[in-house]
């Protein structure tokens, strides 16, 4: 009887390890599966995350293109604007250097005739106030043409220059290599740093030369 209980408290000790055992067991399965579970929980987060990074970083890169566009615009309105304003500001500084050319053109007209009046004073007998009331106004004509630019070709005996003069006769001459101005028949003038008037002159040339080209032209800006 007593190994039968013995067996009996035996398998009682045995079967209580078991569940002991079992318990411990699912216990530990269970926080595994926890863990797996948190674990895997994190992992999605975390991909749910990186795609909505990369997401993002695409939107900033698009951002981004857009951006460099809008900039690249707005350099090239700048650059444009700051082309305009230097072209308004040469054709301003045109504007007031040659806005009277025409207007001056036409007063050097009267300076020739004052000049051919004044010439003419020196063979006839003229009342000396006259006389001198003409060669005031013309000095003050010529003195207000001189303050807005105008000043006069000087050509006479140097070397013909096509942009400067106009060949209105020749005259064949010894001992000169290059064709020159002999006579100036009419004054010419610039008006600052552009021709106003070729002067209208007779050029010496050597008699083997040909005839020099009548290139002479108003308007036209002297190069240095």
């Amino acid at each position: 009887m007593k190994e039968e209980e013995r067996l009996e408290v035996e398998q009682e000790k045995e079967d209580d390890l078991k569940g002991k055992f079992k318990e411990k067991k699912e216990n530990v399965e269970k926080k595994q599966e926890d863990k797996t579970e948190a674990l895997y929980k994190e992992n999605s987060s975390l991909a749910a995350e990186e795609k909505e990074s990369k997401e993002e970083i695409e939107k900033i890169k698009e951002k981004a293109k857009e951006y460099d566009v809008l900039w690249d615009k707005y350099l090239r309105i700048c650059a444009d604007f700051d082309n305009a304003r230097k072209r308004w500001e040469r054709e301003k500084e045109e504007m007031v250097k040659f806005g009277n050319f025409q207007l001056i053109r036409d007063l050097v007209v009267i300076l020739d005739e004052f000049e051919h009046a004044m010439e003419t004073m020196k063979t006839v007998e003229l009342n000396e106030k006259i006389v001198k009331g003409i060669k005031m106004i013309y000095s003050k004509l010529w003195d207000i043409l001189h303050k807005n630019g105008l000043t006069p070709i000087e050509v006479k005996n140097k070397k013909f220059d096509p942009y400067l003069c106009e060949i209105v006769g020749q005259r064949e001459l010894e001992d000169i290599e290059e064709p020159i101005v002999v006579e100036e028949v009419q004054k010419g003038y610039m008006l600052r740093e552009r021709v106003l008037r070729t002067s209208k002159v007779v050029v010496g040339i050597k008699k083997t030369e040909q005839k020099v080209k009548n290139q002479g032209g108003e308007g036209v800006e002297k190069s240095n």
